[in-house]
């Protein structure tokens, strides 16, 4: 070997050499991904139809909790496909937790997402089974347990119009109301949170609303909450202040307590809402807002969902039931634009039907008591000589 090439040896290896022990020397561009671990749990395994479960879990990696980790929540019927129905983060425990009321024998899974140094991870799979039976005042606190909590009070029995008996007792963490149909078949009921709070308010099983007909629905989008009772629903999610009421009977009325919720939002610059986020798609939104309603109180199916106008206006078209007579929970379509042609350019949802007027919750709309377009979400009153024509939703 001459002295040139031992030369540039040398020099290559003093390079390698000062690489090494600076830390700068090639190596993999990120850091090995690290395994993780995620458990899922449910509060039931056996609950009967209209009982909620808590699914809960935890992340963890490399023995430590993971924290601020996405994890989706997921379920299917026998070996059918896997639909995602809760996108959740955790904790700085790195734990998270989900309520759903199931209304099949679902199998649940919880998928922990990468990240850049963590890897991916699904849970054991749970299943959820339905079964039948009475369920008594005792009988479902001890089921509930710490998500009940210890009872505050003794039992109440009230006198309800539609039922054979009523018992009801406040627990720590919410409501336990026993209802006894007429049918003589016996479950038992819980009310919690802000929805408690409405329905006290309402004065509870003794008044406007009535008893409950389910535990609440949640999971919903904004991790929404609805529950419905004999004379209506209550509505809460996390970006509200208050729960909202909706007073009637029928579906109907836990997509206009959803409604309700969001009457006072304005929209941030011109057609550019949360609704319009939601649909993916800025632009006129007072459709999108209807379908956003539906979706949010878990009545998806019940209302069109499309991002545009043309599209939404077709849907109903073809397939809602059309008339002339306002109902509560129905659409009605207006003509707002002043150009010579009648056409349907905006639509509302009916929460009030009165001689000559109907009362309205509407969006993409003015303060009340005007008729211009695009500011925010609004209850108003309107003659009812002004609607083109009513859209039946089945709910």
């Amino acid at each position: 070997m001459d002295e040139r090439r031992r030369r540039s040896r040398r020099v290559v290896a003093v390079l390698v050499a000062a690489l090494v022990t600076t830390g700068l020397g090639v190596g993999p561009a990120h850091a090995a991904t690290r395994a993780s671990t995620t458990t899922l749990t449910l509060s039931q395994t056996h609950i009967r139809y209209g009982e909620m479960v808590w699914l809960t879990g935890k992340v963890t990696s490399g023995g430590s909790a993971s924290k601020a980790r996405k994890v989706v929540v997921e379920r299917r019927l026998g070996s059918g496909s896997w639909a995602k129905v809760a996108t959740t983060t955790t904790s700085s425990k790195g734990t998270f937790t989900v309520r759903q009321r199931p209304t099949k024998e679902y199998t649940y899974r919880a998928r922990a997402l990468a990240t850049a140094t963590r890897a991916g991870d699904s849970s054991p799979a749970r299943r959820v089974d339905l079964t039948v039976g009475a369920r008594t005042l005792a009988a479902r606190a001890k089921a509930l347990g710490s998500h009940a909590g210890k009872a505050t009070s003794s039992a109440v029995k009230a006198k309800v119009s539609g039922t054979k008996a009523v018992t009801y007792r406040s627990h720590s963490h919410g409501l336990l109301v026993q209802v006894t149909r007429t049918s003589g078949t016996v479950r038992t009921w819980f009310v919690y949170g802000d929805i408690l709070t409405a329905y006290r308010k309402q004065g509870g099983p003794k008044g406007a609303l009535g008893v409950p007909l389910a535990d609440p629905k949640c999971g919903l989008i904004e991790s929404g909450c609805v529950q419905r009772f004999q004379h209506g629903a209550i509505y809460d999610n996390k970006n509200t202040t208050k729960a909202s009421v909706a007073l009637g009977s029928g579906r109907m009325m836990e997509v206009i307590a959803a409604e309700k919720s969001q009457v006072g939002y304005k929209q941030k610059t011109y057609n550019h809402s949360k609704y319009n986020v939601w649909a993916g798609r800025v632009g006129a939104w007072c459709s999108v807002f209807q379908s956003w309603a539906a979706t949010a109180s878990g009545n998806r199916a019940a209302i069109p969902q499309h991002a545009s106008w043309a599209a939404f206006l077709k849907d109903v078209r073809a397939h809602e039931k059309l008339g002339r007579t306002p109902k509560v929970g129905s659409l009605v379509f207006f003509d707002t634009i002043s150009d010579g042609k009648t056409a349907a350019t905006h639509v509302g949802m009916v929460v009030t039907v009165k001689k000559s007027t109907i009362v309205t919750i509407e969006a993409n709309t003015s303060t009340p008591g005007s008729h211009g377009n695009g500011r925010g979400v609004y209850q108003k009153e309107r003659p009812r000589s002004w609607a083109l024509f009513y859209a039946y939703p089945s709910y």
